[in-house]
Formats: C-alpha cells, sequence, structure tokens
C-alpha cells in the first residue's frame, strides 16, 4: 500500500515538472510619480496563477535608500579603488550578458502605457520639451523591441501643461515570460559568475 502511494506521489512529481518549466510567469510593474502618489508597485504571477506576489515600494524611499549608497561608497573608495570596482563591475556585466540577452529574447511585453503630464513656466518651452520627452520615449522602445518580443502597440502620450511647472508621470508594463527560460537564465548567470572568480 505504501508502495503504491510512493509510487502514485512519485508520478505526479514527474508529470508536474514539465509543468512547472512551461508554465508562465506574468509580471506587472507600475510606477506613478504624482503629487498624491509616489509608487513602485510589482505584481508577480505565476503556475497558472497559483502564486502570487505583490509589492509596494514609496519611490523617494528607493531614490534616498539609493543615493545613501552611493554617497557611502563615494566616502569609502579611493581612485584607484574606484578603478578596480569599475573593472570588477564591467567583469561581472560582461560575463551576464549572455544570460540577459537570453532572458530578453524570451521576453514578451504584452502591455505598456506610459503617461506625462509636463509643464515649463514658458508656453514656448513647454513645447519644445514635451516633443523632447515623446521623442525620447519612442527611441527607447524602438530599442526595446529591437531586444525583446514587444507584442502590444506601446500607448506613449505626453501632455502639455502650460499653467504651470510640473512633470507627472504613469507607466504601467507587463511582461511575461517561461519559468524554465528564467531557470536557464540563472544556470547561465551563476557559470558566468563562476568563470569570473576562478580567473
Amino acid at each position: 500500500m505504501i508502495i503504491a502511494i510512493v509510487a502514485v506521489f512519485g508520478l505526479l512529481l514527474i508529470a508536474s515538472v514539465p509543468l512547472i518549466i512551461f508554465s508562465t510567469v506574468k509580471v506587472t510593474v507600475t510606477i506613478e510619480h504624482s503629487r498624491a502618489v509616489e509608487e513602485l508597485q510589482i505584481d508577480v504571477k505565476a503556475l497558472f496563477g497559483l502564486l502570487f506576489y505583490s509589492t509596494a515600494i514609496p519611490l523617494k524611499e528607493l531614490l534616498e535608500s539609493g543615493e545613501e549608497a552611493i554617497k557611502d561608497k563615494a566616502e569609502e573608495t579611493t581612485f584607484k579603488g574606484d578603478i578596480q570596482e569599475l573593472l570588477k563591475l564591467f567583469k561581472k556585466t560582461h560575463g551576464a550578458k549572455d544570460a540577459i540577452q537570453f532572458i530578453l529574447e524570451k521576453t514578451s511585453v504584452r502591455k505598456i502605457q506610459w503617461e506625462t503630464n509636463f509643464g515649463m513656466t514658458n508656453a514656448a518651452n513647454t513645447a519644445v520639451g514635451a516633443e523632447l520627452l515623446l521623442n525620447a520615449k519612442i527611441a527607447l522602445f524602438a530599442l526595446l523591441s529591437h531586444y525583446s518580443n514587444l507584442l502590444t502597440v506601446p500607448q506613449l502620450i505626453v501632455t502639455p501643461i502650460y499653467e504651470m511647472k510640473t512633470i507627472q508621470t504613469y507607466i504601467k508594463c507587463m511582461i511575461t515570460f517561461k519559468l524554465g527560460h528564467a531557470m536557464i537564465a540563472v544556470i547561465k548567470l551563476m557559470k558566468s559568475q563562476k568563470n569570473i572568480q576562478g580567473t
């Protein structure tokens, strides 16, 4: 009886491996910067919606922690130390290039919405700034479409606000990839880091 239960459990486990590997991971990133809200929200769904993770991080907190880390780093290191850190970082990023390129190729971008309200005190400057901002957005997503599967037409909106000086933005991006592809990318990354440490 126990052998039969173990055998059934083993078969179920073997049958579930392909389901796990070929299951889709859906990641939705929302960034909002306005007078009312300053927040980064990340939602992750995996294993056909059985696993769900959501987190919201205040942008102010995120920016402050980044600034503190940069300040501490600047105080600690010398010019010689900076060059060594830069070389180390270059080696790491160069080694991770294959893993990053692989996961980007296997990633599908399914939704992009990026709305910005932009205003300066001068109407002419506002019009020029809004146009430059829109062109920068278009260039960024043209580059993104080259490295990943862009399956949607991005909603890129820049609204000029002539009455006051302001910049408010709302970004929503949804990407999907297979869990198996993420596992392969992690293995590639670990191999590259191991090779760097070995040299």
